[in-house]
């Protein structure tokens, strides 16, 4: 069969292309042919219309400082770098709406969270309108923290109830999405963990080791600024004696930042001594390479993190006060019991997926 996947794949994000390639390659696993579709932007909603210098505002603030050089040149890797050479890896525009599929996967990652600024806006291609296709399933997406009140207050409920109706079956990846879906359809979802986790990337991680001297720091630019926070992390690196590795993107209070491959960001995952977060792919990664690892949970990533914790039985691992950084880092983790969950969820998931492209 002939299928089309509708992700995030366009997005600069190692977690978001390593999710669109594992969805990919689980699906030519079944027996099928895969293209990506790119995104049609949508309309912009009033409220989370993106300024029309907010790109340029940006750049500015991630390059203002006395470290400018630095700044300038790991942005300019990151963008390159992924455009050049990660997404050629998806194939990513060589499917297109003009082209028929026997069916499209929409997912995985935050395909349904339209209440936030993004380039594509609310697009109703992301919820399976207009798509030329026999049938549209969606597998493990995510309304992140757009929820039932905020779409109301936008007036787009009739309109989301009915493309969320015509979809052939849903598939959401927490609690927030299924019940949205749940409470706008009346329709239970499945429930699945994401493809990150379904999938083992052998041959695609570099089978050289790095030493493990290095706790790793992956956040976004921002994200990680409050000085309480920053001076918990650095205490506890020198505690360890080891160093702080930011990757993909330089913050100042770290010692070192690597733009690697999306393959590599598994590898330095797979060898850290620890890991320090505020992701949902942060910590997806850290629980699929059984790390000691401590999430930091923020209003915006809220419904998705912990779930996810939660879904694994490591709610323990969220850092509510950064006096429990150490406490956290330092208590061992039951990996046993998490991936006896993985296995299992990786059998059901699979499962979801032939049978509904299938059927």
């Amino acid at each position: 069969m002939n299928i089309g996947i509708l992700s995030m794949q366009e997005v600069k994000n190692y977690g978001s292309f390593l999710q669109a390639f594992s969805l990919s390659k689980n699906i030519e696993a079944l027996g099928h042919s895969v293209d990506f579709i790119n995104i049609i932007p949508g309309r912009q909603l009033a409220e989370y219309r993106q300024p029309k210098f907010a790109k340029v505002e940006k750049l500015v603030t991630r390059l203002w400082g006395w470290d400018f050089a630095k700044r300038f040149r790991t942005i300019y890797q990151f963008q390159t770098r992924f455009k050049k050479e990660f997404l050629p890896y998806l194939g990513a525009g060589l499917g297109n709406n003009e082209k028929h599929y026997d069916c499209i996967v929409i997912g995985s990652d935050e395909v349904f969270n339209f209440a936030q600024q993004t380039w594509f806006g609310f697009s109703p291609q992301l919820f399976g309108h207009g798509l030329n296709a026999d049938k549209v399933i969606t597998y493990a997406g995510s309304f992140g923290a757009t929820d039932i009140p905020k779409i109301e207050h936008l007036g787009l409920k009739d309109e989301l109830i009915g493309y969320l109706k015509d979809l052939a079956k849903i598939s959401v990846r927490d609690r927030n999405s299924y019940k949205v879906v749940e409470g706008l359809t009346g329709i239970e979802p499945e429930v699945n963990v994401d493809p990150v986790f379904i999938y083992d990337y052998v041959e695609y991680i570099p089978q050289k080791h790095y030493k493990s001297d290095y706790i790793i720091v992956y956040s976004y630019p921002g994200r990680i600024s409050d000085p309480k926070e920053i001076r918990a992390i650095q205490a506890f690196a020198k505690k360890k004696g080891l160093r702080l590795l930011s990757i993909g993107h330089y913050f100042p209070w770290c010692d070192d930042v690597v733009v690697p491959t999306p393959f590599e960001v598994l590898a330095y995952f797979r060898d850290a001594a620890y890991i320090v977060t505020d992701t949902f792919h942060g910590s997806v990664m850290s629980i699929k390479f059984n790390k000691q690892f401590a999430t930091i949970v923020r209003g915006m990533n809220n419904n998705k993190l912990s779930y996810l914790l939660e879904e694994f039985g490591l709610s323990s691992r969220i850092v509510r006060d950064t006096i429990d950084l150490d406490c956290i880092e330092d208590t061992p983790i039951n990996y046993k019991s998490v991936n006896d969950i993985i296995a299992r969820e990786k059998v059901r998931s699979i499962n979801y997926l032939r049978e509904n492209i299938n059927k």
